[in-house]
């Protein structure tokens, strides 16, 4: 039996019914008989309309992975394997070839076209990964925010060093924070043209390449640095790092300055330091050194001090002790003063003024703790 129906259709659907159209000679009922045809069959394997688009989306990603892992060009790896691989090499920077292996930029013209192609990306890699961009100026933002959802956080990691690499080669951001959930990364970027392109970004090295210069240097000196940790591990770190010449100057019963050595580390001279970040610095670099046992540093704007806790018994050791470090505040230009016990070295500051009486008996007051 024929029935005789009108329907209506906008034109974006005709334009989307037009290869089945060209088949049936510009026929729309034929067409539309094609259609149902589709859907049918569709729809005999797929609980509803949604699961059978979302498959056939995927289908022709899926026949291009398999081609692709059939010439050798792609493998098929155990996903436990690879947690393990992204797990064990976090804080490593990847190299820029396989960013560029990952992200053509001939194929993106601006950050939408980049989520774009992120998500197609994903998909055509049958990874569970899901990218948004948020931005005010799509050709030349001066910051943005990705969200990366879904799959595992360092899987995540390891997809968002990729794109953090491309936007600081394709539009100078640099990574200015990084917030981990459970099931998404947020990473904030702004613009930081100060950086030459050929360089990583300071913000992609704290959050993503933390690991990158100590693995590079474990790797071209493997032998020297596994017999160093075996010795501070057998001894309990019980041993203390110096530099030679200023081992030279402590050997001869001399104090040695320090000043030139935390410069170079902090690239940065020591005068023009503020003192917060002359504390920051000194705190971080002296701990490492196994020097002293713990360093505490207050930063109360007017009531800055640095406490260092030592197990040093011999006397001269101790007034040597308090001799280098002062060197280090003596050159930074702020006025203080250092009190010393018997296993703690008090440094007390005082910026824009000398100290006074009640600073000083409130200095003699203080009582070591146990």
């Amino acid at each position: 039996m024929l029935i005789r129906k009108n329907i209506s259709l906008d034109d974006k659907y005709l334009k989307k019914l037009q290869p089945l159209l060209d088949a049936n000679n510009g026929n729309l009922s034929a067409a539309v008989r094609d259609t149902i045809e589709v859907a049918d069959t569709a729809l005999t394997n797929h609980k509803s309309i949604e699961e059978a688009i979302e498959f056939l989306k995927e289908t022709p990603a899926k026949e291009e992975l398999n081609e692709t892992i059939q010439s050798g060009e792609n493998i098929v790896i155990n996903t436990t394997m690879l947690e393990w691989l992204f797990r064990c090499t976090r804080g490593r920077l990847t190299d820029e070839e396989l960013v560029n292996e990952l992200i053509n930029p001939f194929e993106i013209q601006d950050m939408k076209q980049l989520e774009d192609y992120l998500n197609r990306v994903s998909r055509s890699y049958q990874w569970a990964i899901r990218t948004s961009i948020k931005c005010e100026d799509i050709n030349n933002p001066e910051s943005a925010l990705v969200l990366i959802s879904n799959s595992t956080v360092n899987s995540r990691d390891f997809f968002a060093q990729l794109v953090a690499h491309f936007l600081s080669r394709w539009r100078q951001l640099d990574v200015e924070h990084v917030f981990r959930r459970s099931n998404s990364t947020q990473i904030s970027f702004k613009k930081n043209a100060s950086v030459s392109s050929n360089e990583i970004m300071p913000g992609i090295r704290k959050h993503f390449g933390y690991l990158d210069v100590l693995c590079k240097e474990l790797d071209d000196n493997t032998e020297f640095w596994t017999q160093l940790m075996y010795t501070y591990n057998a001894e309990r770190f019980n041993l203390v790092t110096l530099h030679r010449s200023q081992f030279e100057v402590f050997a001869t019963g001399e104090v040695p300055n320090p000043t030139k050595i935390i410069e170079r580390l902090c690239k940065q001279s020591v005068s023009d330091m503020t003192l917060p970040e002359l504390l920051v610095h000194f705190r971080k670099m002296y701990l490492a050194t196994q020097l002293v046992k713990y360093i505490e540093i207050s930063l109360e704007p007017g009531n800055e001090s640095v406490t260092i806790f030592h197990d040093f018994k011999d006397e001269r050791v101790i007034r040597n002790l308090v001799g280098y470090f002062s060197n280090i505040f003596r050159e930074n230009g702020t006025p203080f003063k250092a009190f010393s016990y018997s296993s703690m070295i008090v440094f007390r500051f005082f910026q824009g003024r000398e100290p006074d009486n009640s600073d000083l008996l409130l200095m003699e007051k203080m009582e070591e703790p146990e």
